[in-house]
């Protein structure tokens, strides 16, 4: 199937929330999908099943198509993506949300709850830079576990730009001051960033043109 990009020149996001029914059912998923399914256990077949077939709803919406036509590749664990000319996507997801980003040029999101309890002084020393340690070193309780959050945020999107890893290029990338870019240390590639609330949640967006993060739509879904 050659169709080719034709969703314009805004990025689309779909955030749902895990508790949320879905518009269709399995019937949708391609033969490899329900494969895929079949060697998880009954938690994560569930969880693999309903992300999908909601991926798909959302995706035929952006695209005219029904959800079985949408060419979709999303094996379990790995990044979904579509064919050349399609668009890029990204995906991210915490406990009880879901947060699905598609643009003409590639994306990273990272999803979290904004009341997220983390240890936020032992991330800060351990895991980010010393440029970033000496701008929040000062912050105490509350704020310093809102911009470790924060950060962690931009930092978890833009690997999920880069296609890497966190255990490796986590202390690499650099928010920089004002938050809305963040640079990787070793490369230099610089990505602009945009932060968002959502009710109880909170979404880093990247992308290399600041454009790209001018002109987003949030679907709920």
């Amino acid at each position: 199937m050659d169709q080719g990009w034709s969703g314009g020149s805004v990025t689309a996001l779909w955030f749902r929330r895990m508790s949320a029914s879905l518009p269709c059912d399995a019937s949708c998923l391609s033969h490899q999908e329900l494969q895929w399914s079949t060697r998880l256990s009954k938690t994560r077949s569930d969880v693999f099943i309903r992300s999908r077939v909601w991926m798909r709803t959302c995706l035929a919406d952006r695209f005219q198509l029904s959800p079985e036509a949408v060419p979709l590749q999303a094996p379990p664990g790995e990044p979904p993506v579509l064919p050349n000319g399609w668009g890029f996507l990204s995906l991210s997801h915490c406990p009880d949300a879901l947060l699905l980003g598609c643009s003409q040029h590639p994306i990273g999101l990272d999803l979290e709850r904004r009341d997220r309890m983390i240890p936020a002084a032992s991330i800060l020393r351990r895991s980010y830079c010393r440029e970033e340690q000496e701008r929040l070193q000062h912050l105490r309780a509350e704020e310093l576990r809102q911009a470790v959050l924060r950060h962690w945020l931009i930092k978890e999107a833009s690997i999920k730009w880069q296609q890497g890893a966190i255990s490796r290029d986590l202390r690499f990338w650099e928010v920089r001051p004002g938050m809305s870019s963040v640079v990787h240390q070793r490369s230099q590639q610089t990505l602009a960033a945009a932060l968002h609330d959502y009710d109880a949640w909170a979404f880093a967006v990247v992308a290399a043109d600041q454009q790209v993060l001018q002109s987003i739509t949030l679907c709920l879904a």
